[in-house]
């Protein structure tokens, strides 16, 4: 049964587990015991489209990265517009960001943008003198399928690539 429970409780968790958010769903008291279920809950996984994984110190599950191109488009996230993933790029590449940055670039949408981004749980706003301080959530990593330092690093190297001079080749 605990092993159920533990299935369930990271299929339908939202953020990462640690072992003692599990302990107390499960109502394991054996912290060891129950890292033996998750290792071999894992190995169970290996061989299918959900992996259960572990990052420093919490435990999620999630589709394997190369199966997700194929069906991303099945999230919920799948409507967003491209207004609010440009926001939603914006703010995970200079996060913590000013709200006032992010209408200052995107323009007055933004505000719009910035609301939805909120109401799916994409991005926090905490207020700071007249402005908002923006910063995305975990829930980002389930939109892209990645972890968040991996999405900056793309982001960064399209960055770069765009502020490259072009200029033509000599003959």
């Amino acid at each position: 049964m605990e092993r159920k429970l533990i299935e369930a409780a990271l299929f339908i968790s939202q953020k990462p587990l640690d072992l003692h958010e599990l302990a107390k769903i499960t109502g394991m008291s054996s912290l060891g015991f129950l890292k033996e279920s998750l290792d071999k809950m894992q190995k169970e996984y290996e061989d299918r489209g959900i992996e259960i994984i572990e990052s420093q110190g919490t435990w999620q599950m999630q589709v394997r990265p190369e199966l997700l191109p194929k069906v991303a488009s099945l999230t919920k996230y799948q409507d967003l517009p491209e207004g609010p993933k440009r926001s939603l790029a914006l703010i995970l590449y200079k996060e913590p960001v000013k709200q006032s940055e992010v209408i200052h670039i995107q323009g007055n949408k933004a505000y719009s943008y910035i609301k939805r981004l909120k109401k799916l749980g994409l991005i926090t706003s905490k207020k700071e003198g007249h402005t908002k301080i923006l910063s995305v959530t975990k829930e980002l990593e389930n939109y892209f399928g990645q972890k968040k330092e991996a999405i900056k690093e793309q982001f960064a190297a399209l960055e770069q690539q765009t502020e490259e001079p072009k200029t033509p080749e000599k003959e």
